[in-house]
């Protein structure tokens, strides 16, 4: 079915570190994303924060109304290369 996942249980065991660790190994790996992480709205700054405090990566808080949902998923939700390759 090639869908990708990692399951968490209990709160306080280091997952947050261990799961951001884990995706910021990937992104360095050259896989970019978007990786979703799903997480209860009392967390979700935690999560942000911990992604700033240990990554370069772009963390952003997929909540809110239809319409900011749309213009996160428009605008946000991409990898942009920085890199022009010419041929």
């Amino acid at each position: 079915c090639r869908k990708n996942c990692i399951l968490a249980d209990e709160m306080g065991l280091g997952k947050t570190i261990q799961s951001i660790t884990f995706l910021s190994e990937i992104f360095l790996m050259g896989i970019h994303g978007p990786f979703l992480i799903i997480a209860p709205l009392s967390t979700i700054t935690n999560w942000e924060r911990e992604f700033r405090t240990w990554t370069e990566m772009n963390a952003i808080v997929y909540h809110g109304s239809q319409i900011s949902r749309q213009m996160i998923q428009q605008y946000e939700m991409v990898y942009r290369d920085t890199q022009v390759t010419t041929h």
